[in-house]
């Protein structure tokens, strides 16, 4: 026997001997564990929904990050996912951005600082945006970039990735999902604080 058929022969019992405190006094608690159970339900389905989500892969902040591929300056394909497992900070720069100028410092000495295999920064040029690939070979040497550079070529990995500007910095986690999105200027002082960060730099460099 059903519950609602259980409940429907109590409310005709009470009813029928015309106890209608009682009858009161029982609706009131069905309609409070009623609600009770559609509000939870309700609270478990966007519980469901906001989980479903933050394993779909995408490229904002508690998405599973799209794979990509591109070659790097000796010519190597190289993907995102060869580094799953960990951690892995993308700066997306030209070098035509005066911003991007500015920050570079910022990410060598990062890259200095870096002091645990599980933590790797990549750098990905917008070639699309550039003039030829050598500007992008002199500014590398210029600001001696000692990190893995990654060129895209056809501009898609920025397209695909919502690109409004550059700088852009993502931060990646071992299991491939976005922490962290930043548009603009990151200092060594962002850096530092940051919990991504947290163990993995030696910064008696500094």
């Amino acid at each position: 026997m059903g519950w609602l058929t259980k409940i429907s022969k109590v409310v005709k019992k009470l009813i029928f001997k015309k106890n209608f405190i009682y009858l009161a006094i029982f609706s009131l608690i069905f309609l409070f564990l009623a609600f009770s159970y559609e509000r939870s339900d309700s609270v478990l389905k966007r519980l469901d929904r906001e989980t479903i989500a933050s394993n779909q892969q995408g490229v904002y902040k508690g998405n599973i990050a799209e794979d990509f591929q591109l070659l790097n300056s000796v010519g190597e394909k190289v993907s995102l996912s060869d580094f799953r497992g960990k951690k892995v900070i993308i700066n997306f720069f030209a070098t035509w951005c005066s911003p991007c100028q500015e920050e570079m410092p910022t990410l060598v000495q990062l890259d200095k600082e870096i002091n645990d295999e599980k933590l790797v920064l990549l750098g990905i040029n917008v070639t699309k945006e550039e003039r030829n690939v050598d500007d992008v070979r002199r500014f590398l040497n210029h600001y001696e970039v000692q990190y893995e550079v990654l060129y895209d070529g056809d501009g898609k990995v920025m397209k695909d990735y919502h690109l409004i500007g550059i700088p852009t910095t993502i931060f990646i986690d071992e299991n491939g999902k976005i922490v962290e999105r930043l548009n603009g200027i990151v200092t060594m002082e962002m850096l530092l604080a940051h919990p991504f960060l947290q163990g993995l730099l030696n910064t008696n460099n500094r």
